[in-house]
């Protein structure tokens, strides 16, 4: 379930049947999608979305507000920048998705958060998060959840950049952006984002034109293309099979 600006009263589900399971097992996704819905609909009532143009940077590295960002339109790229000046993307964040994460740990913010298009959040001080979610161990529990969920991604990219193959590297990356980023287009995957060759590089970590080949290899073999509007187009069984 995703998120939204609620215009009724947010519930409450304390001592209900199905978050006394909760207390006892893992929650399955249905379930943790559904508690992200309830965790929203609590601490997002009656505030405020803000507008992030293309390219504006919502936090950067080494910010010492501590925030998170509920996304409510628009994708996000979280990352970081080389001292060298070249940029890195751990992960790009959709409709229902949160950033600033990070400032749980009561650190500056290691990463910055870009918007890839215009896009709405909501900001909420990790303050007030803690205030709602230790009233309810459902709650806190779907929050440590999405967290959790964020270092899992962090382990996925490490796991990724082990591979010194370009193509490789390059098509584990296609597969994580078409399961989270992916809407169906006939029997492919059509990306709901649009990214550049550079972009997948950052994600990648290698040089654009190293990335460009493998991805003209991948589309000779017919496991990605473009569509008219330039979004990317996968076959992700064939990715799967090629990356097995």
């Amino acid at each position: 379930m995703r998120f939204g600006v609620q215009k009724t009263a947010p519930r409450e589900f304390g001592g209900s049947a199905v978050g006394s399971g909760a207390r006892s097992e893992p929650l399955s996704a249905a379930l943790a999608a559904m508690f992200r819905g309830t965790l929203c609909d609590v601490v997002l009532w009656n505030r405020s979305v803000t507008i992030f143009e293309k390219d504006q940077v919502i936090f950067d590295v080494g910010d010492e507000s501590q925030t998170f960002f509920f996304v409510q339109n628009g994708f996000v790229k979280v990352g970081s920048v080389t001292e060298d000046g070249h940029e890195l993307i751990y992960d790009v964040r959709k409709p229902g998705d949160i950033v600033g994460e990070l400032c749980a740990s009561g650190q500056q913010q290691r990463n910055r958060a870009v918007a890839l298009e215009r896009t709405e959040v909501i900001a909420v001080p990790l303050g007030e998060v803690l205030d709602i979610v230790q009233k309810n161990r459902n709650l806190l529990q779907e929050l440590l959840q999405i967290c959790c969920e964020s270092l899992s991604a962090a382990y996925d990219q490490l796991d990724t950049l082990a591979f010194s193959d370009t193509v490789h590297r390059l098509v584990r990356v296609l597969l994580r952006l078409g399961e989270q980023l992916g809407h169906s287009s006939g029997q492919r995957t059509e990306l709901s984002v649009y990214l550049t060759q550079e972009e997948i590089s950052q994600m990648v970590v290698a040089r654009r034109e190293r990335v460009s080949t493998a991805m003209n290899f991948l589309r000779n073999r017919g496991l990605v293309d473009y569509s008219h509007r330039g979004y990317l187009v996968l076959d992700l069984q064939a990715l799967q099979k090629y990356a097995d």
